[in-house]
């Protein structure tokens, strides 16, 4: 599969602005291409090569690089050779274990304690994405929104460490390939799973928006756990 590095360079401009850094721009473009299926697991990377189609010089190329590989999405094979890294069954259950009690505790914070505006913005985000699955509209366009969801209330729980942890472990995700909207199947249980946490949220109940979140991510790994084991080749989210 060829990868239309044009196509991510334009859609990190639309996403980011085109006044970003030329490393930060080099590190959304991999990630973009990565998310999208283009950059699988385990794919060799050249440096030269991507120097060139990206039309980038090797400083911030190798910066992007070196900093993908502190986050975990880059690791040298056993080769030598720069690859995507690739997630095993244990990691990726490892993976989700982890996000399930992190996205738990951030739902149960910002039940507890997030102001009337956050409360709102995280409803509005909610109904956004109703309304984009109403519509048919796109897996890119749904997870875009899911990601502004689960972020909106890691926000709202107050606490810059479960924050940072969150955005780190979001970044991981890339490495699971595409996003579980473009299932029909699992897109209308995802509806139903963010209208609980949405619904605890908004009546200040802390035990539920905390039961429903760790629901949410335990609905999420046996999905993805089943197919890996199953042999399919699809993704989840």
């Amino acid at each position: 599969m060829s990868t239309d590095w044009e196509a991510h360079d334009l859609a990190v401009q639309d996403n980011y602005g085109d006044n970003l850094a030329a490393t930060a721009r080099i590190r959304h473009i991999l990630l973009a291409a990565i998310t999208a299926g283009d950059i699988a697991p385990g794919a060799r990377l050249k440096e030269l090569d991507l120097g060139q189609k990206l039309g980038v010089s090797r400083t911030p190329l190798r910066e992007a690089i070196a900093g993908l590989k502190a986050e975990g999405i880059l690791s040298i094979g056993d080769d030598g050779g720069l690859r995507v890294r690739t997630l095993g069954y244990q990691d990726i259950h490892a993976l989700y274990q982890l996000r399930a009690e992190l996205e738990s505790m951030a739902a149960e914070l910002a039940a507890a304690q997030a102001s009337p505006a956050e409360r709102e913005f995280v409803a509005e985000i909610r109904a956004r994405e109703a309304n984009l699955v109403n519509e048919g509209s796109d897996p890119a366009a749904l997870a875009k929104l899911n990601g502004q969801f689960h972020q909106s209330i890691a926000l709202a729980s107050h606490n810059p460490f479960l924050i940072e942890t969150l955005q780190r472990l979001s970044t991981l995700m890339v490495l699971l390939g595409p996003t579980a909207y473009s299932l029909s199947a699992r897109v209308r249980e995802i509806g139903v799973e963010h209208d609980a946490i949405n619904y605890a949220i908004q009546t200040n109940d802390p035990a539920a928006a905390k039961l429903a979140a760790h629901a949410h991510l335990q609905n999420a790994v046996k999905a993805r756990l089943q197919i890996i084991a199953s042999g399919h080749k699809e993704n989840m989210d």
